[in-house]
């Protein structure tokens, strides 16, 4: 009985030893983070909350051993400003063989408008040579706001991309670019027009007969000349680096929403494309790889800003039936669209703001 009791008592003595250390120990190690939050962080006021709650976050266990929970960090937002800055990704992948930019010849007529007749709607288009080269009554701008009893005023520039060269300047004192942030800028009145002299696009924004502010839809479409030219797609450091593509669209949508609050944005995928140097294919939207992706990619990238920033988004890379066994219908170079392909084009087009004007109006 007297050994059992004796046990006891030791036992006693020995919880006793054990709280008292862990006392000594948490106290300790709670001085020394007060100190060295006197030292370390003095007169931060934004680190104030994690010092007062340093000791909440120590634990002693039934052992005598001290342990420290570690906090989660908050990941810093992204900054979303429209200028170039950080470096751009490396390219995926460097091709053997680069394609040729097929060439086009334009074509202008009367039915090429730059001045208001009175149409329901107003509609803006801008792009590269799939909307700028056919301003002859046959060009998807002008089919499109046909059937649609819109005026249309068509700002695309054949060769564009949507994004800035990588060597071009993003000050608007020393721009030069006549990418789709360009056309932008110059919408908004942030750069001169003359930049653009000797295009279509350039009659039209120094001609003062349109006032943007009042368009019912912008139609953008880029992203062939962006492949061809590898284009950085995005840049993880700035989502609004307008040297990529992604960040490209990004500036266009948020300026052209501040720009006309009431217009609806359209986003249009670059068309199924087949591509050639000299004579021999080297490969077709969804196999050639240019540096930072395919065709395909560039249009599912597309998709993605539309969704992102609330835009409608037209596939006309896998809507319009255009493919590598219709492309000899559709398709004159491989890039350009044939008569029978533009008007499939505008078909589908109008159809959508038809059908978006009925949503709105119901």
């Amino acid at each position: 009985m007297m050994r059992l009791q004796m046990r006891v008592m030791e036992s006693q003595r020995s919880v006793k030893i054990m709280k008292k250390w862990r006392n000594i120990i948490a106290g300790g190690l709670i001085t020394a983070l007060f100190v060295f939050s006197l030292s370390g962080c003095a007169g931060k006021e934004t680190e104030s909350g994690s010092q007062e709650n340093a000791a909440d976050n120590v634990i002693i266990t039934e052992t005598g051993e001290t342990l420290v929970q570690e906090q989660p960090t908050e990941k810093p937002e992204a900054t979303a400003t429209p200028e170039a800055q950080g470096d751009l990704p490396a390219p995926d992948v460097v091709p053997e063989e680069m394609p040729q930019e097929p060439e086009q010849e334009q074509v202008i007529s009367e039915e090429d408008q730059i001045e208001s007749k009175g149409g329901h709607l107003q509609i803006v288009f801008m792009g590269d040579s799939i909307f700028d080269n056919s301003r002859d009554g046959t060009g998807i701008p002008y089919l499109t706001s046909e059937a649609c009893d819109a005026d249309c005023y068509n700002l695309a520039i054949g060769g564009t991309c949507a994004a800035i060269e990588i060597d071009e300047k993003y000050e608007n004192d020393q721009w030069t670019s006549r990418s789709l942030v360009g056309i932008v800028k110059a919408m908004r009145g942030d750069i001169p027009t003359d930049i653009f002299n000797g295009t279509r696009a350039g009659e039209i924004l120094s001609s003062g007969n349109v006032d943007f502010s009042k368009t019912d839809y912008f139609v953008v479409e880029y992203g062939m000349n962006d492949l061809l030219r590898a284009t950085p797609m995005s840049n993880s450091d700035n989502d609004f680096d307008i040297r990529t593509y992604v960040g490209a669209l990004r500036y266009a949508v948020s300026n052209l929403k501040e720009l006309a609050p009431d217009a609806t944005i359209i986003l249009c995928a670059p068309n199924y494309a087949m591509f050639y140097n000299g004579d021999k294919f080297i490969g077709d939207g969804n196999t050639l790889n240019t540096g930072y992706g395919t065709l395909f990619d560039y249009k599912g990238s597309c998709e993605y800003v539309a969704k992102e920033q609330g835009a409608e988004f037209f596939d006309a890379y896998l809507d319009l039936g255009i493919d590598g066994y219709t492309a000899e219908e559709y398709l004159v170079d491989g890039v350009h669209l044939t008569e029978a392909g533009r008007r499939l084009y505008a078909d589908a087009l109008s159809e959508m703001i038809l059908s978006i004007e009925e949503t709105k109006n119901n």
